[in-house]
């Protein structure tokens, strides 16, 4: 058995041997380069050393490589690394199997006219994955990215956000239309684990309506969806949205949110049907829970400009409690409301028309019956309506 076996390693080593004189190592990076252009649409510029292995595996490195415009590149690499197919090297052809970038950083400018400095790579991939593209050495389907960042700049918003430490897997199967993502990332020092699938890889290149499911799951908050995307004309996403977090301040104050003014804002739990329209944000059949507090109804977020969150919800029973627990609203002896200054510090960044409704209402020691309320923030001036109130046996 072990001889045969120490015959079995002789014949693939000789078999390899004879494969680097059918094929040199030029040829190899060469062709590995020209694969990896007809992939991406992008040209690689090597700027370290290239190194070729053909044995106990295939593969081809190259050290300090930027793809795209070197003066604006999409994306540099301390090291980009194509693992070759094993059988096709024995008859002198180089097929990929796979490529990984280590340390990559992947830059992503967004452009006011919607377009970026990946619009090339992106065209390049749609026209690869045409049923009858000659893919040639390029038909490689999987990357791995090992300790990247991503920088996405918005000039025209003036946004600049980095994810780093990015370990992630990709693979577009060829006997398949979707592509899929799984990995893990750091976003405001908080590890997020994600996964990304689009039923139709191609369709969603080159702005098509296609299938989505997301999944990102991070200490501060956990989210889902699951529906459609495109991105032509305009961004339009339908879908199921789900979201949950312990603490819907500290979520809020991961994503760069001021936290909100007085107390309460813990448990939070939201469901809904998502419609998004270039940056509207429809939610409809909205189930939330905020506090142990219960509502349903609809909101729609508006992200064009100045942030403003309107909507109706509906509740058996709202306990304001958390929220006005520093604020003295009744005395024991006192039918009156205090006069105290509400001052709505952490909301200067948005501006929200709400309407609640609920059977019971409580606050501290009172409780308030039938009640209809709309709070109206706009400018950091709040104005809130009572439109019903039922209390003391009256209305």
């Amino acid at each position: 058995m072990g001889i045969a076996l120490l015959v079995l390693v002789a014949l693939a080593a000789g078999v390899l041997t004879t494969a680097g004189y059918l094929i040199s190592a030029d040829t190899v990076r060469s062709e590995v380069i020209g694969g990896i252009y007809s992939a991406t649409g992008l040209n690689p510029v090597l700027r370290g050393r290239a190194s070729v292995s053909l044995f106990p595996k295939g593969s081809v490195s190259f050290d300090d490589v930027v793809l795209g415009d070197p003066a604006q590149p999409a994306l540099t690499a301390e090291r980009m690394t194509a693992r070759l197919r094993f059988f096709p090297l024995l008859i002198g052809r180089v097929e990929i199997a796979d490529v990984s970038l280590e340390r990559p950083t992947i830059s992503i400018n967004l452009e006011p006219n919607g377009k970026s400095n990946w619009s090339g790579l992106i065209d390049g991939l749609a026209r690869n994955q045409k049923p009858n593209a000659r893919h040639g050495v390029a038909a490689f389907s999987e990357m791995r990215i090992d300790n990247g960042t991503v920088i996405l700049r918005n000039h025209e918003n003036k946004v600049v956000e980095t994810i780093d430490r990015m370990d992630f897997s990709l693979a577009w199967p060829s006997i398949s239309k979707s592509l899929g993502a799984t990995g893990r990332f750091v976003w405001h020092d908080e590890p997020v684990d994600a996964s990304l699938t689009l039923a139709d890889f191609r369709a969603a290149l080159v702005g098509s309506k296609t299938g989505l499911k997301l999944r990102l799951a991070a200490k501060p908050m956990k989210a889902a969806f699951e529906g459609s995307i495109s991105v032509r004309p305009t961004v339009k996403i339908e879908g199921t949205l789900a979201a949950d977090a312990d603490s819907l301040r500290d979520a809020m104050v991961w994503t760069g949110q001021d936290s909100p003014p007085g107390g309460g804002f813990g448990r939070f739990a939201i469901k809904a049907q998502a419609n998004v329209v270039g940056g509207n944000i429809g939610l409809s059949g909205v189930n939330v829970e905020l506090d142990g507090n219960s509502a349903e109804g609809v909101l729609t977020f508006v992200t064009d400009g100045r942030k403003t969150l309107q909507g109706t919800l509906a509740a058996d029973t709202l306990n304001l409690t958390p929220y006005v627990s520093t604020v003295r609203l009744l005395t024991a002896n006192q039918h009156a409301w205090s006069d105290a200054r509400i001052a709505p510090e952490g909301l200067s960044n948005i501006d929200f028309d709400l309407r609640l409704s609920a059977a019971k209402v409580i606050m501290a020691s009172a409780t308030i019956g039938r009640t209809a309320i709309g709070a109206n923030l706009r400018a950091g001036h709040l104005t809130v309506t009572v439109g019903e109130a039922q209390a003391y046996g009256g209305v």
